[in-house]
């Protein structure tokens, strides 16, 4: 787990306290954020939440603007030969996609792990089944690297992984 803090702009970056896991869920439901539309539940959440406290590399942000919640990532630091930093999800408000704001925070959060850690490699994690979601990952230099057939299951229908790297 890592405590993570950033600030730009009225934008601020922390990371998610079990406190926050009602509000999170509220807000992801109003999203229909998730693969299949379907709502995602106080035990989902908490059992991501978990994963992240219990996990040494393991970050889980909540992102405001002005104090509302408009955000949330989820990722990982490996120290491998080099450090390597994978993003698992990140969804920002239906409402400010298309408004750079994505693009904005996602710069910062590279910026962060850069200035902290040194990384050397930022990778993302995405479906197939989403065009507007990898158009956004290519418009921020990220570029395909592999395709893991049927990787996904979700209420039986498979959906390609596919794996992107920031160049």
């Amino acid at each position: 787990m890592f405590d993570i803090t950033i600030n730009f702009d009225d934008i601020t970056i922390t990371s998610i306290e079990k406190k926050d896991i009602i509000a999170i869920e509220e807000w992801i439901n109003s999203q229909n954020a998730n693969y299949s539309n379907r709502t995602l539940k106080v035990k989902e959440i908490n059992e991501r939440f978990l994963e992240y406290y219990v996990s040494e590399g393991e970050f889980f942000l909540k992102i405001k603007k002005s104090r509302n919640l408009i955000g949330i990532l989820k990722g990982r630091i490996e120290f491998k030969s080099s450090i390597e930093v994978w993003i698992w999800c990140f969804v920002i408000d239906s409402d400010l996609r298309s408004q750079n704001i994505g693009s904005r925070i996602l710069s910062e959060i590279e910026r962060y792990f850069n200035k902290i850690y040194g990384i050397s490699t930022l990778f993302t994690i995405i479906s197939n089944d989403n065009p507007r979601e990898l158009k956004f990952w290519e418009r921020n230099k990220f570029k395909l690297q592999r395709v893991s057939k049927d990787f996904f299951n979700v209420d039986d229908n498979y959906i390609d992984m596919l794996i992107l790297k920031k160049i």
